[in-house]
């Protein structure tokens, strides 16, 4: 990507004088670098739709030692981390060496050195996990699951064992100084999260070595956000229809609304949107949400209760569970079974009557189902009225029902 410091366009005496101004420049022992910034996308934002991409852009950033890298979580609301260290390093690394197959069932020295790094969230009830939740750095051994030592963020030397951002609020930036002493080489990055699904790479190039510019990476960056909202958009169009993402499955009942969308062709992003948007129907009459991704269904929230991240007075992260749990009626319950032999099974797990009034919410949904199975949620309306809703775990994630 353009390495070339400079292009020789003739032997003249004026190239033989570029060349040794810039020997004086530099030094006889090699390059110096000014110390630049460059900036990696968190997640992604589409401005035609409301997505989630699990991903960074550019998912390989090339530096300098002495250079910084700014971690701009730009999404619209999916918890991520931006997590470095050796931890992270013998787990990609190992993870990046298996077959496309084995990566579905890695064995069981990954999974064990995957399992050193906490989990953002819990796989259940509870709160997040502290010491992925917060910001943590440490030299040295594990980090386990309470809260780090509230330190100053040092710079990355790429020797720490662990070193997180904590769960990024959206539109929060997180700068990476590279220790001017940072020997070259590749260092991964995750979310602790989306695991092994969201990775990044930075490149500490050797001080000899040019690197391309902060605008064309930046550049890069953009593009493969481009292409992937570019795959993703046929599911965009047959979700603001109503439609499944798949061609020839159709949604079942009177009333349907899918909660996001996906493609099984893209499984880097998300839909965050409910599909149709605004839905008619007669007082009595029902809607059912038929859920694909982690969401929920929530009436007259309010900012105590719309967010599933909750900052607390001391500063630190934790879920917030008001936006996450069930309120007016059932939550998602136990996961049915999928019957037949259908490739997509549609299934109503709860059943819940509402009169417009006070807080409703469905409560998030695991979503830990086999793919075939698709759970959905069905609501009853008593009173006449237009009622806005959102999904607490997805920013703009809206959609209106017009009862009467």
């Amino acid at each position: 990507m353009g390495r070339r410091l400079f292009q020789a366009v003739s032997k003249s005496v004026m190239v033989v004088l570029v060349a040794g101004a810039v020997l004086v420049a530099t030094g006889c022992g090699g390059s110096k670098h000014a110390a630049q910034t460059f900036n990696v996308l968190v997640d992604g934002h589409n401005t035609s739709a409301n997505e989630s991409f699990l991903a960074y852009f550019p998912s390989v950033v090339h530096v300098h030692a002495g250079d910084s890298v700014v971690f701009d979580q730009v999404g619209v609301g999916e918890p991520h981390t931006v997590t470095l260290g050796t931890l992270t390093d013998n787990v990609l690394s190992a993870f990046e060496k298996l077959p496309p197959k084995q990566q579905q069932n890695p064995p069981k020295s990954l999974l064990a050195a995957d399992a050193k790094l906490p989990s953002l969230l819990p796989r259940g009830p509870g709160d997040a996990i502290q010491s992925a939740a917060n910001p943590c750095y440490l030299d040295t051994g594990v980090p386990g699951k309470k809260q780090c030592a509230k330190n100053a963020q040092p710079a990355f030397t790429g020797k720490q064992s662990f070193y997180n951002s904590g769960w990024l609020d959206r539109n929060q930036k997180f700068t990476l100084q590279i220790a001017k002493g940072t020997a070259p080489g590749t260092y991964h990055f995750f979310c602790l999260l989306h695991r092994e699904g969201m990775t990044g790479k930075i490149v500490v190039a050797p001080s000899k070595t040019a690197v391309p510019s902060p605008s064309a990476q930046t550049a890069l960056g953009n593009r493969q956000l481009a292409s992937v909202e570019t795959k993703l958009q046929p599911a965009v169009l047959a979700l603001r229809k109503g439609r499944a993402p798949i061609p020839g499955v159709k949604i079942p009942g009177a009333h349907p609304v899918l909660a996001g969308s996906g493609s099984p062709a893209v499984q880097e992003a998300e839909v965050d949107e409910f599909g149709p948007k605004t839905v008619h129907i007669p007082v009595g009459g029902s809607v059912t949400w038929y859920l694909l991704g982690v969401h929920t269904i929530t009436f007259n929230s309010t900012p105590s209760n719309n967010d599933i991240r909750k900052v607390a007075p001391d500063g630190t992260v934790h879920l917030n569970p008001p936006a996450l749990t069930p309120a007016g009626g059932p939550g998602e319950g136990k996961p049915p079974k999928p019957k037949g032999k259908s490739p997509i099974n549609f299934v109503v797990v709860a059943n819940a009557t509402w009169n417009g009034k006070g807080f409703f919410n469905s409560g998030a949904f695991a979503n830990s189902n086999p793919p075939s199975l698709i759970e959905g949620y069905k609501l009853t309306f008593r009173g006449a009225g237009t009622y806005k809703y959102i999904c607490t775990v997805h920013d703009d994630m809206k959609g209106t029902i017009v009862v009467g």
